[in-house]
């Protein structure tokens, strides 16, 4: 049996796709597969029909799934997607699309390889990381990227080089249907105890500054140029602000938080909320850096 029809035996129906985030709220998919090679997940977009939608998920975060749920296939990326292999002699470093950012600056550190230190700040996945050229404390994703192998909706596989693919702020060109299986990125090594000092501040400082023991799906907006998303809220008053039992952090306004039973459209209607009274005092548009997707349910 091929590792596709392997892949396939594993279709699931009406999977509860809020509860795998990281803020655990929001309704189901249709349906949900885990695809485990980059071949199958090729066959597996040639043979699924263009009229329904897919959606890849991730690492969970930086996503609110809708209280009605995701009507198509979500794709969860494994197996060999997710390695992660160090070229010594051209002193290439490869990373799987589905690779955790957690394992991937473990790796680098085990590797004496720098510049990933900063990925133990962000719960995401390097795919997620290049769509959105995701970046924390002065580095982003892109700045050592060479070229990554994407798939398109279609089935297609090609290679596209850093010069091809804009890149800006939390922002990239790259088409929303396509799915990245694996980048190249060049390597420059640096001694494993500072690399290890490094990552040990950015745990530290993440822990002191943002909500890690809670629900939460990471940064909720993008900082507008020259501003800091989270001291607007502030301005407005909204730190600790909650409707039902979704609350802004009393520790990073930037970030939202299920206590415990909020839903979906709670932690939504909030953040509209943030935008709307931002907007009308300072004139200044908040954009979502959360993903939402789905349906809203009906009452």
């Amino acid at each position: 049996m091929t590792s596709f029809f392997k892949d396939l035996k594993n279709l699931k129906f009406n999977y509860k796709l809020g509860k795998k985030t990281w803020f655990g709220s929001g309704g189901n998919s249709t349906f949900f597969i885990e695809i485990n090679s980059v071949a199958s997940l090729q066959k597996l977009l040639k043979f699924v029909p263009y009229f329904v939608p897919i959606f890849v998920l991730g690492a969970g975060s930086n996503i609110i799934v809708r209280d009605g749920g995701f009507n198509g296939l979500t794709i969860k990326l494994s197996g060999i997607i997710k390695k992660i292999n160090y070229n010594k002699s051209n002193r290439v470093l490869t990373i799987g699309g589905a690779a955790k950012d957690s394992a991937i600056s473990r790796f680098c550190e085990q590797n004496s390889i720098t510049d990933f230190e900063f990925l133990r700040g962000i719960p995401g996945t390097l795919g997620g990381n290049i769509k959105m050229n995701a970046g924390c404390y002065g580095k982003t994703i892109s700045d050592n990227l060479l070229d990554c192998n994407v798939i398109s909706r279609n089935g297609k596989v090609s290679n596209l080089k850093k010069e091809e693919i804009k890149f800006s702020y939390r922002k990239t060109s790259l088409d929303n249907d396509l799915i990245i299986t694996s980048a190249n990125f060049k390597v420059k090594l640096f001694k494993k105890k500072q690399i290890s000092d490094k990552m040990k501040k950015i745990i530290k400082k993440r822990s002191s500054s943002q909500p890690v023991n809670y629900r939460t799906g990471g940064s909720t907006f993008k900082n507008p140029p020259n501003q800091s998303a989270w001291k607007l809220i502030d301005k407005i008053n909204y730190r600790g602000k909650s409707i039902g039992d979704a609350s802004v952090s009393e520790k990073h306004a930037n970030f939202l938080i299920n206590n415990n039973y909020a839903k979906s459209i709670d932690l939504e209607i909030l953040g509209e909320e943030i935008r709307e009274k931002v907007k009308k005092k300072y004139n200044i548009n908040l954009d979502w850096e959360l993903l939402r997707i789905g349906k809203f349910k009906k009452i």
